[in-house]
Order: C-alpha cells, then structure tokens, then sequence
C-alpha cells in the first residue's frame, strides 16, 4: 500500500498568515479613517471657499456683505447652521426661494453645500453700517470692511469640535482640531 503525502499547512504557517491579515487589515482601517477624514474637511473647505465667492461677489453688488447671524459681529451656537450640534451628518435643508423668509441670509448668498447632507454647521457674518468691531481672532482691521466664516463639526462625538475659519482677511482656510 502506498502512502500519498498529504499536502497542508502547518499550525505556525497558519499563525503567520492570520497575522499578516491581521496587519493588512489594520494598516487597512487606518488608511480608509484617514481617507474619511480627509474627505470630511475637503467639505468644510470647499463650502467656505464658496461663502468667500459669494460674499465678495454680493459686496460689488450691493456694496455690503451678507449676515447668517443674529448678532451683528459676531455668532451664537444657535446662528450655527444646520443644527443641532453634535456628531454625525445633517440636512442642509434650505431650498431657496422658498426659505428666504426663514434663512434670509443663506438664500441672499446663494452658497450651499454641494451635498444636501453635511458634516458641519457654518455661520458667516458680514459687515454692515454701524456694527461694532468684529472679534479680533477674525479681523484685523476692523475699519475696513469685513466679513467671516466659520465651519464646526464634532464628528467624533467626543466634545472636541474641528473648526475651519475662513474671513475678508485671510487667503486661504485656518483649522484646528482637524481630525479631532
């Protein structure tokens, strides 16, 4: 009788591939987090870059620029939209003209997210005859006139918000806490 060798693997040929696996899957996972990310602040980004557009495009046509806000130079957690605060995405919701009357401002600038859904809340305060100086950490020179945006979103849901700044002064966007 003759004996076939029966061809396997072994246990420890076994281990090392579960292992190799296991890192390509972890490499993997980070790699796709990072890519997410990533893809998550390019929408902050881009939408104020529009608000930005938009702001300076309304001031050559109406000599002045465009409030979201209640508070004349500055912001509320409330003026932010869309709310709520916290993680996850949101509806943009604002079908203009239809919400002029509820979103004058928004429907007056004519910017919106590129998608309905949104990973962050956004505000922009624009200037206007006798408002108080904006807050500095936004404009320097408060004499001339001036306008800011903010993006901020709490995607991880651990109370740290990534913020994107955008205003009259700056050339392109400052963030902290980007990856949160």
């Amino acid at each position: 009788m003759k004996h076939r060798k029966v061809a396997g693997f072994t246990l420890v040929e076994l281990m090392i591939g579960v292992v190799i696996l296991a890192i390509l899957s972890v490499v993997a996972t980070v790699a796709y987090k990072k890519y997410i990310r990533k893809a998550r602040s390019t929408e902050a980004i881009t939408f104020l870059s529009d608000i930005k557009l938009k702001q300076e495009t309304y001031f050559q046509t109406y000599g002045q620029y465009v409030d979201t806000s209640s508070s004349p130079s500055s912001f509320t957690n409330s003026d932010l939209y869309p709310s709520p605060i916290g993680g996850g995405n949101r509806d943009w919701g604002i079908q203009c003209p239809q919400d002029k009357g509820a979103h004058p401002g928004w429907c007056s600038l004519g910017a919106r997210p590129t998608a309905e859904e949104v990973n962050y809340q956004y505000v922009t305060v624009g200037w206007q005859i006798d408002d108080p100086d904006p807050p500095a950490t936004y404009i320097k020179d408060p004499e001339r006139r001036w306008w800011f945006a903010e993006a901020r979103g709490d995607l991880d849901e651990n109370g740290i918000f990534s913020t994107f700044r955008l205003s009259s002064e700056l050339v392109e966007v400052n963030f902290w806490n980007e990856n949160e």
